[in-house]
């Protein structure tokens, strides 16, 4: 995509906006149509899509968010700058993605929100977790950074919730040259806290006229907001990837197919793809005895793998002050202990899966 994305790059130059203007506005119109939802407001980071989500839906001191430790720290970091606390309750074996059954009994007079987040490209199971939010009044805000289009039951990852926050950092499914994000929702209401948020707070007065000229005449701040805007440049290059998404997601799937067909034989619990949900595999997790052991064999091999969220986010230090301890959040740690990443993108040969799967094997059985 060289010369697309350097014509790109050109074209937010030779414009002269470089914070604003038409490619942000375009590529948030062309990601909405994407996800099929009213409104995308762009953002700087996924970080901040959450924060403005979760300020958007009023949440703030003393309230409480439930979600799960087995994800990026900008996930808990977003609740507790609004402050809020987080609640994390464990997650399904299977699915690595947040345990509806566990979710009501952390329900207090507290809670405001439920944040499940999508792993490793697929989605979690929202109809239960919607269920319990209609049922307490409770926001759902989708952390949706590892399965941008993704599917659950026909609708878009990201789309299900009240919002649906999503990462376009470099390295993911849909990225960009640095850092971006992105929030949706149908709610036109929602749109328009997160969009003032977005930009300060700030409403710009009525304009004035010199002649044939149209003047700003000034600002109108209501009250703090933040300066977390997705910027021309990255929207531009979004925007020549964006028509591309579907068709790596399905070399994805396919790689990923050609993984499970290879290992279907060795000692690993390979990746589940839940009924009517669509996996879009910005991770080949898979979970192993004697991990480290393993890894390091495959790397003598040539064949790099990598661990997530390992410790996971409740037994970091950072967070030492929440009460959590070990054993806590026992499916959580065990699947922290085993689980790894294998390479996957739309690139690799099908002599590259072999390489990988092969020396997997002989890792695992030595």
């Amino acid at each position: 995509m060289k010369d697309d994305i350097a014509h790109a790059i050109r074209r937010v130059i030779e414009s002269g906006d470089y914070q604003r203007g038409e490619e942000v506005a375009s590529f948030e119109d062309e990601f909405a149509a994407y996800c099929g939802t009213r409104y995308a407001i762009g953002t700087n980071s996924c970080y901040m899509a959450m924060l403005i989500a979760l300020t958007a839906c009023g949440i703030g001191p003393g309230d409480e968010v439930i979600t799960v430790a087995n994800t990026d720290i900008t996930t808990t970091a977003a609740i507790r700058r609004t402050g809020a606390q987080f609640v994390w309750v464990d997650i399904d074996r299977d699915t690595y993605t947040i345990d509806p059954t566990l979710i009501e009994r952390a329900v207090t007079c507290r809670t405001r929100a439920i944040l499940p987040v999508h792993m490793y490209g697929l989605s979690a199971d929202l109809h239960p977790i919607m269920d319990i939010a209609d049922k307490h009044g409770l926001w759902v805000i989708e952390d949706t950074a590892l399965a941008v289009g993704g599917e659950y039951h026909g609708m878009k990852a990201g789309t299900v919730g009240h919002i649906g926050c999503f990462s376009f950092v470099f390295g993911k499914g849909l990225g960009t040259y640095g850092d971006a994000g992105m929030a949706v929702t149908d709610d036109s209401c929602l749109a328009q806290r997160m969009r003032r948020l977005n930009m300060y707070n700030v409403e710009t007065m009525p304009r004035g006229t010199v002649g044939d000229l149209e003047i700003l005449t000034g600002f109108n701040y209501e009250q703090e907001g933040y300066y977390s805007r997705l910027i021309p440049l990255h929207a531009a290059i979004l925007r020549e990837k964006l028509p591309r998404l579907d068709d790596w997601i399905a070399r994805r799937r396919e790689i990923a197919r050609r993984y499970t067909e290879r290992l279907v034989d060795v000692e690993a619990v390979l990746p589940l793809e839940a009924r009517g949900v669509k996996h879009i595999y910005r991770n080949y997790t898979i979970r192993i005895d004697d991990r480290d052991r393993v890894r390091r064999e495959m790397a003598e091999k040539g064949v790099l793998t990598n661990v997530l969220y390992v410790p996971p986010l409740h037994l970091q230090s950072v967070y030492r002050d929440a009460g959590y301890k070990w054993g806590d959040l026992p499916v959580t740690e065990g699947v922290a202990e085993r689980l790894v990443t294998l390479p996957i993108h739309p690139w690799l040969t099908e002599e590259d899966i072999a390489k990988v799967t092969g020396a997997l094997s002989e890792a695992i059985a030595a």
